[in-house]
């Protein structure tokens, strides 16, 4: 059962390596344009990391994309919390009410841009419930605490001068635990959301073993996540992800996912790739990040393909094939 202190730093653990991390979307989907607010804090060393992170198919790597920000290290301060920080590369969130609203600020990169850098003026409301996700077989290095809300992105974000309304289905989690990220497995997470009733998000791993494991071509296991039908959650167990179109750099152009949650019902949602960031937020991963284009229960919604890959698997099957370096 989750309480509003889980909006708040788990106090108790002596482990350097505990870990609490969160993630907010937005988009414009008519314009084919992403964006993300990522942050982690390590209360034992000290410190915090802030991100933002913007795209559109005109750019795909962090030099190349509308915008990018992934700050050094910030000493975390003595009354900072979960949801309430500021950093020195202009990133601020404040929690408003705890398991629903949150208030996200940024501004950076104006001496790049003659003073038109990146503004964030954004507002996160929940529209449900989080869902509790736990922590799903082979990811136990991710948290020991975890869960993720759908809800609705509201703000102006101003990019380069350019002014941009947000208005969109967003969804945020947040994991808390020691992450050491040593024994990394390949998998996916995608998600949707069509309205305050309809939703999902999958957590899906390989069974391979990396040593064997080809990338291309491969079917993954559903080991988590939720489906929300008629504006009743189910817990997501069985199922599959498959990729059935890669491009030539292994980036997912559409997938394939089929699961069924614990009242028996049946999700089978198709995705196409709108715009993708290869994205490398911790030095273990290489992740293809995309605004995708869903079909599930005869209707439309757009969401997200996150598709990652440890880095040294994804080296040694672009070395080992010239057809996907």
């Amino acid at each position: 059962m989750l309480r509003p202190e889980d909006d708040s730093f788990h106090r108790g653990s002596t482990d350097p390596w505990w870990n609490e991390s969160a993630w907010f979307s937005f988009m414009a989907p008519e314009r084919e344009l992403s964006g993300f607010v990522y942050m982690y804090h390590r209360p034992n060393m000290g410190y915090s990391i802030g991100a933002v992170g913007i795209w559109d198919p005109s750019g795909d790597q962090d030099h190349n994309c509308l915008f990018y920000d992934w700050c050094e290290p910030s000493p975390l301060a003595p009354d900072a919390d979960m949801y309430r920080f500021g950093l020195h590369n202009g990133l601020s969130v404040d929690c408003l009410a705890p398991l629903r609203s949150f208030r996200i600020s940024y501004r950076g990169g104006q001496q790049y841009y003659g003073g038109a850098g990146c503004d964030l003026d954004l507002r996160y409301d929940g529209m449900r419930p989080p869902h509790d996700s736990g922590t799903p077989d082979g990811q136990t290095e991710w948290s020991v605490g975890h869960y993720e809300q759908p809800g609705r992105m509201r703000g102006v974000i101003t990019l380069h001068g350019e002014r941009i309304e947000i208005d969109c289905y967003s969804l945020r989690d947040h994991s808390w635990g020691p992450r050491k990220l040593v024994d990394n497995t390949r998998g996916h997470f995608p998600w949707a959301i069509a309205s305050e009733r309809s939703g999902f998000a999958v957590w899906a791993r390989s069974d391979l073993d990396p040593a064997d494991d080809p990338v291309y071509g491969t079917t993954e296991t559903v080991v988590g996540g939720w489906y929300l039908h008629d504006g009743v959650y189910g817990n997501l167990s069985e199922g599959v992800v498959r990729v059935d179109e890669r491009g030539p750099d292994g980036r997912p152009l559409s997938v394939v996912t089929e699961a069924t949650d614990n009242l028996g019902r049946r999700l089978s949602a198709y995705g196409r790739m709108r715009n993708h960031l290869h994205w490398r937020g911790y030095p273990w991963l290489s992740m293809w990040w995309a605004q995708t284009e869903w079909s599930f229960d005869g209707q439309q919604a757009f969401g997200e393909q996150q598709d990652f890959v440890p880095v040294q698997l994804r080296r040694k099957v672009a070395r080992s094939s010239p057809v996907s370096r």
